[in-house]
Parts: structure tokens; C-alpha cells; sequence
């Protein structure tokens, strides 16, 4: 996931620090040299026709490290006074902006942003990634329908980015599509607590991603996009999100909390319903909705491709006497930040 693909306001998300009481001029000027660094993307690859009509939101390839030297010559800049040389009109006004950006791109954990490989670096590559997202697999004869996308592995302090970015370039896709050849796609948000919140305990991350799920759980059936959010807290998942859900399967629940989300859902002759909320077996569950004429005990199968889950059988664990933990290759993966790494 490449930097460049970032919009405008997420990028000033990732970098900028508003506390800061240079902010103001140091949101202005990078987002001035990212305009020109993109327009001179474009000027390089002879891209005339989107030259005329980008935007700073566009996903155009630039260089961070390019504007990273020039806001550093920004800040020490000396201009011609009317007695000899004296202090350009940002000289020290990026001291703590210019560290943070170094900061951020050289940080391992941002690796898979800041750390491209060539490849990467081409407008080409947002077709790539599209089609890895997006693709229905149709055209190769064989099935590349469900897409699996771990996010595991990122930050939880850009999590929220991260995700937001990935559900944005879907919607626009769809958005900008033709209606005859736009192929419908359901994004299920696992764990969708920690990155679909409730929006008093949001930061400015958290907001970013949060805007562009409300827009799609609100307008995404236009243009064949639709959520399945999955919680084991819905007490804590954002409420404009959930109020846009036409069904609900509730497995079992037994905070209070979680089951009043529910419980509202419900007429008030089904609120007995609830009450059997804590008492679910493993695989029952309780559907409200479109789907079912009445709300309705269910119980779900077993899928015959089971999912590649890390769930640990603890009695088995706990029976086998001869299991020893693999600590070397834990605490070697720890280290590396990768669960690849071979200890």
C-alpha cells in the first residue's frame, strides 16, 4: 500500500502534529509541494489530459523524500533584505515537522508504505492493486471471488488509515464505474470495533476511516457495495453504521450492553428473545431482519472449508505432555515484526 494513495487529508492525519503552533503553515506548504510533485509526475509520463483535471486527492505517484528536501531548504532558507541576508518567510517554522516525517518513513513498522519497491512507484500499480481487491477472477476461468486482506500486522495507530484507504478505493471504483459493468462486492469487517468505534471514542485517525464507512453503509447499494460488519462488542461499534444494517445474527452475547443493542432491534412481543441471548450454544444464533420473516433461533453450520484461525484447543493443548512452546521463533518473529520470519 503506497503512500501516494493516500488522500490529502490522511496523509496530514499521518504526519502533521496540530498541536503544533506552526501547523497551519506547515499544512499549507506541504500540501502545495505534493500538488507539484504530482504535477510533475505527470508532466514526466506525458499524462496531459489528467494533468488538466487532478486534484491533490488524486492518486498520483510522488516522492516523499523530494519533498522532504525541499521543505528542509524551506526551513533554512535566507532571502535579500534591504540590509543584507535575512530569514525566509518559513525558516524554523518546520523544526518539529521535518523530524516527524523522517520519524515516520524510516520507522520498520511503515514498511509496507514507505518501502516500495520500484514497481510500486508507477501509476500502473493502482490497476495491480485494484484488480488484487477487486478482481472476480472471471476472465482466467477460476474462482478468485473471496479475498482474504490481514491486517494483523499494521500499526494500531494507522490501522484505522489503513483500512479506510483500502475501503475507499473499492467505493470509488464502484463510484466511478459504469453501472452495466460494475460487479457487486460485500466487504466484511471483522473485529470491526477496533477500527469502526463509536464516534466519541474517536481520534482524527479514527475519523478518517470512519467517514468513509458511513458513506458506504448510507449510499454503497447504489453502486453495488455493501457491509457486513462482525463484533463480538456491538455496544462499541459506530451506530450510523449499524442503523444501516437490514439484518443482524446475533450469536451469544452476555454483556448487558450488547444485548440492549439488540434488544432494540427487536419488537417489543420478541424482547423473551433476548433474554436467551447469554445462553446460546457454540454455532446458535438468534436472526432479525430482511432474511426471516420473524425473528428466528437459528443454528449455523460448520463450513466445509474451515477458516485458517490461530483459535488454540486449550484442553488438547493442556493434554499433551510432549508440546513445548516454540518461544526462539515467537520471540525472533517479535523482533522482526513478522509472523514470515523463520527462527
Amino acid at each position: 500500500m503506497p503512500y501516494w494513495l493516500l488522500n490529502y487529508e490522511e496523509l496530514l492525519t499521518l504526519f502533521l502534529d496540530r498541536s503544533d503552533q506552526n501547523a497551519p503553515n506547515q499544512a499549507m506548504v506541504f500540501s502545495k509541494l505534493i500538488s507539484e510533485c504530482k504535477r510533475e509526475y505527470l508532466r514526466e509520463i506525458g499524462a496531459n489530459d489528467i494533468l488538466e483535471n487532478f486534484t491533490i486527492d488524486s492518486p498520483i505517484p510522488f516522492e516523499i523524500r523530494d519533498i522532504i528536501s525541499k521543505i528542509e531548504e524551506l526551513n533554512e532558507q535566507m532571502v535579500a533584505g534591504a540590509r543584507g541576508e535575512k530569514q525566509g518567510p518559513y525558516f524554523g517554522k518546520f523544526d518539529r515537522f521535518i523530524p516527524r516525517l523522517k520519524a515516520k518513513i524510516e520507522d520498520k513498522r511503515y514498511g509496507f508504505l514507505f518501502s516500495a519497491n520500484e514497481e510500486n512507484k508507477h501509476q500502473s500499480y493502482l490497476n495491480a492493486l485494484a484488480y488484487k481487491l477487486m478482481g472476480t477472477g472471471i476472465a482466467e476461468n477460476i474462482n478468485k471471488g473471496v479475498k482474504i486482506i490481514d491486517f494483523s500486522e499494521v500499526p494500531s495507530d494507522i490501522l484505522p488509515i489503513i483500512v479506510g484507504l483500502v475501503a475507499r478505493i473499492i467505493f470509488q471504483i464502484q463510484f466511478w464505474g459504469e453501472k452495466e459493468k460494475i460487479h457487486p462486492i460485500l466487504m466484511i469487517c471483522d473485529e470491526a470495533h477496533l477500527y469502526l468505534p463509536k464516534k466519541e471514542n474517536t481520534d482524527s485517525v479514527e475519523k478518517k476511516s470512519l467517514e468513509i464507512f458511513e458513506r458506504i453503509a448510507k449510499e454503497g447499494r447504489k453502486y453495488g457495495v455493501t457491509l457486513c460488519v462482525v463484533s463480538q462488542r456491538p455496544s462499541d461499534v459506530n451506530k450510523t453504521i449499524l442503523s444501516q444494517c437490514n439484518n443482524f445474527i446475533s450469536m451469544r452475547l452476555t454483556n448487558s450492553d450488547d444485548q440492549m443493542v439488540v434488544k432494540k432491534l427487536m419488537p417489543d412481543s420478541m424482547g423473551g428473545l433476548v433474554e436467551s441471548l447469554p445462553l446460546l450454544d457454540t454455532g446458535e444464533a438468534i436472526v432479525v431482519g430482511d432474511a426471516v420473516l420473524l425473528p428466528t433461533r437459528i443454528r449455523v453450520k460448520m463450513p466445509n472449508n474451515k477458516p485458517n484461525s490461530r483459535t488454540i484447543a486449550f484442553w488438547d493443548k493442556w493434554s499433551n505432555t510432549e508440546t513445548e512452546n516454540d518461544i526462539d521463533s515467537a520471540i525472533n518473529n517479535m523482533i522482526n515484526q513478522s509472523k514470515n520470519q523463520i527462527g
